[in-house]
């Protein structure tokens, strides 16, 4: 029987490449940190990718967990994250930030096309960000509602606009921005080019170059050995004829 797993030297792999660009574009630096591997203006990406190419509902959120936890028991190489989302639900969405806290792995994202609204919220709680050139991103205040009597609705206001506010400041905190000021320009909805998107901190790159890395895979031959019960460890010999006299 055969057996595949991801090798233990991936990330030996990825310098390797790094090494070879930095060659040919000095002065870059090759080595690999929290934040992806970065030579120059290039970044190498692995396939350990997720995509978010829709909006944001649970149930797109619990396939992106689903491969985000897989990825992690693999290994805590870079996982990369793929947007392409108009925003969508707030809650659905912490439940993928909560995941991406939780594991072990960096998580880097790629804004492709867009990140709206609670795209662009994610995006804030990845350790690398970048965008490409034409990108664009939109950060405003989460809109809800609620149904109800007025006493009701009264404390439910109350408590989701202290637990808003709560997400908020994460966020302005990710992008090192004061949130007072974070939350009057977000008052109206705040539009932004990957340049842009640089100068607030909301991205680190504008992705100008890359490259994809495979992970290399390593075959096992794997034996299997069968052991016999105690009963069938001695076999009993037939028994012998005697030989006929004449």
């Amino acid at each position: 029987m055969t057996t595949t797993r991801l090798s233990l030297r991936a990330a030996a792999a990825f310098a390797a490449i790094g090494a070879l660009a930095a060659c040919a574009s000095a002065p870059a630096q090759a080595a690999q940190s929290h934040e992806g591997d970065k030579v120059g203006d290039q970044v190498v990406i692995s396939d350990r990718i997720i995509d978010l190419n829709d909006a944001i509902t649970l149930q797109l959120v619990k396939q992106a967990q689903a491969k985000l936890l897989d990825y992690d028991s693999q290994g805590h190489d870079p996982i990369w994250i793929r947007i392409n989302s108009p925003g969508g639900a707030v809650d659905a969405g912490l439940i993928l930030i909560d995941t991406m806290k939780a594991v072990q792995s960096p998580i880097n994202c790629i804004v492709e096309s867009k990140a709206y609204s609670m795209a662009a919220i994610i995006l804030t709680y990845c350790d690398g960000r970048y965008g490409y050139p034409h990108a664009t991103y939109m950060l405003h205040e989460a809109s809800y509602g609620t149904v109800g009597d007025d006493p009701s609705n009264r404390s439910k206001l109350d408590f989701l606009t202290k637990y808003l506010d709560g997400v908020h400041e994460e966020i302005a905190k990710n992008i090192h921005m004061d949130v007072k000021a974070y939350r009057a320009r977000i008052r109206d909805a705040w539009w932004l080019m990957s340049d842009e998107a640089v100068k607030i901190g909301l991205i680190q790159k504008v992705i100008t170059n890359m490259a994809q890395m495979e992970f290399p895979v390593e075959k096992t031959e794997v034996k299997k050995t069968v052991t016999a019960s105690s009963e069938l460890d001695t076999i009993a010999e037939p028994p012998k004829i005697p030989k006929r006299r004449e």
